[in-house]
Formats: C-alpha cells, sequence, structure tokens
C-alpha cells in the first residue's frame, strides 16, 4: 500500500432436443435437474438449469460443460468451440488479475477502473480504503462470493485479509498501473519478538514471507494482523504492506518471516 493511504478493515428455462441413435428417438431433456458449473477463467459457480447458458454470470467467459454419455460429442466439441470464439474479446483475460493477502492500490498495483470480483479459495474480509466494498468473502456458503461493479478509483487501496484469494475482471479500465518492484537480495529475516520500524529496518513497503513456524503476525497501525504460517489455513504471505515510521512489528509463537523491500523509484 503506498505511503500516505490508510485501509482499517450465486435462466433458463427448459430446454428439450433430440439425440441421434437414442433408443425409439424418445425426447428427453438434456438436464434432468440443476447443475453447478465453475467457470474455468474466473473460478465463479454458475447455477445452470439448461446447457444454452453459454456465459459466465460473472466475468462472461465461455462455459465448458461436461455432457453425459448419450449425447453427441461432437455437437457438445462444436458448442463450446463456438462460445469461446464468440467471447474471446468480452472475457480479455489482459485485463483479470488473480489477488492474494495484501494490500493493492489502483495505479500502482492492479489498473484504475470498474471491475467485478469473484472469490476463488479460502475467506476473509475484503474492504477497500474509501468503503466502497466492506464484505466477507468466501467460497463457502454463508460467505459472499461475487461482487459487481467495483469502482476503483486512482490511489484507492483494495485489502485482502484472512487466507483470501480473489480474482478480479475489469469492466472498464481508467488508465493502468506503475507496478513495484521488489529486491529478493535484500530481505530481512526476522523471529519471534518486537521490532520498531525505522530503528531494526527502513521505514518501507515489503512483502512479509512466512519461513517457519505458525504464528500472530501484528502491526501497531493496524496495517497487519494475520495468523501467518506454512500450515494449513495460514496466510503463507502478504504483498504491498506500507510498514511506517515508529509502528511496532510483533510476532508471536515461534513465527519467522522475511521482509522483502521495494526498490525505491
Amino acid at each position: 500500500m503506498g505511503k500516505g493511504i490508510i485501509g482499517s478493515f450465486f435462466g433458463r428455462g427448459k430446454n428439450e432436443r433430440k439425440i441421434d441413435g437414442y433408443q425409439n428417438h424418445t425426447e428427453r431433456s438434456s438436464v434432468t435437474e440443476p447443475r453447478v458449473i465453475e467457470c474455468s477463467s474466473c473460478g465463479a459457480k454458475n447455477l445452470i438449469i439448461s446447457n444454452s447458458v453459454d456465459k459466465c454470470e460473472y466475468c462472461g467467459s465461455p462455459l465448458i460443460y461436461i455432457e453425459d454419455a448419450k449425447t453427441v460429442p461432437s455437437a457438445a466439441t462444436a458448442k463450446t468451440e463456438n462460445a469461446m470464439k464468440k467471447n474471446s474479446e468480452s472475457s480479455n483475460p489482459a485485463n483479470a488479475y488473480t489477488l492474494t493477502t495484501g494490500f493493492y492500490t489502483a495505479g500502482i498495483d492492479i489498473p484504475v477502473g470498474t471491475c467485478n470480483v469473484t472469490a476463488i479459495s479460502g475467506s476473509g474480509n475484503l474492504h477497500s480504503s474509501d468503503h466502497g466494498i466492506n464484505e466477507v468473502f468466501g467460497i463457502e456458503r454463508g460467505y459472499v462470493s461475487s461482487f459487481k461493479g467495483l469502482k476503483l478509483r486512482k490511489d484507492v487501496s483494495l485489502i485482502i485479509r484472512d487466507a483470501l484469494t480473489i480474482k478480479i475482471v475489469y469492466k472498464s479500465v481508467d488508465s493502468g498501473f506503475s507496478g513495484r518492484t521488489y529486491d529478493m537480495s535484500g530481505e530481512i529475516d526476522i523471529s519471534t519478538g518486537n521490532y520498531i520500524v525505522g530503528t531494526d529496518f527502513e521505514v518501507g513497503t515489503y512483502n512479509i514471507v512466512a519461513v517457519s513456524g505458525s504464528g500472530n503476525l501484528h502491526s501497531s497501525d493496524a496495517y497487519v494482523n494475520e495468523v501467518v504460517g506454512l500450515e494449513d489455513g495460514d496466510v503463507n504471505e502478504i504483498k504491498n504492506v506500507y510498514l511506517s515510521e515508529g509502528s511496532k512489528l510483533t510476532l508471536r509463537d515461534g513465527l519467522s518471516i522475511k521482509l522483502v523491500p521495494e526498490v525505491v523509484k
């Protein structure tokens, strides 16, 4: 997160068709009950009643069906290929980004514009520094799994907490982003204890990466409060964390991490 930016914290209709070679040419429904098709592009789960639905409800990418044994394979293949060709421009994978735990500033880490957001794995809080979104996101029942039309203005930070992974697909891009470079050779290894930013290491933006153990990682400026480690359910890495002058970074429970500093341009 850039210096000075502060953020606290699933139609349907029946479609019947005749299948060549089916005994007595009896007509039957191609889908007998609703089913969920996972989009191969963004990972969103679409509730489908009819195979005539070609597009993902969330990102517009073509849905790929696994037909039953009595469906003519060539017809299914042609349907998928046509759908993919038809939607290749609208899905625009160049404007899709997969984001994990961390801080992402529009204009620096991601484009400025309007996007749809989909949970890919895990669960956790998702919010923006301008309060455009503040939801408990996740892939399981009970969590919010998607959010449409999120406006990300320049310098607004999108903040992902806990072990949550999302995908953002832009509907429109107002401007691009500069990106960050990190100095792997300048990484700092620290273990359980208390550290003062500006005294024990320099003020700046870091990627925080788990090295060993599992425990709470907390900063007094409230930017970071996560269970970090290498165990299932732990946050393995927190990206683009700004550590401010005089704040205290605390590691507990035998946790060891490395701080990878951003290259200041």
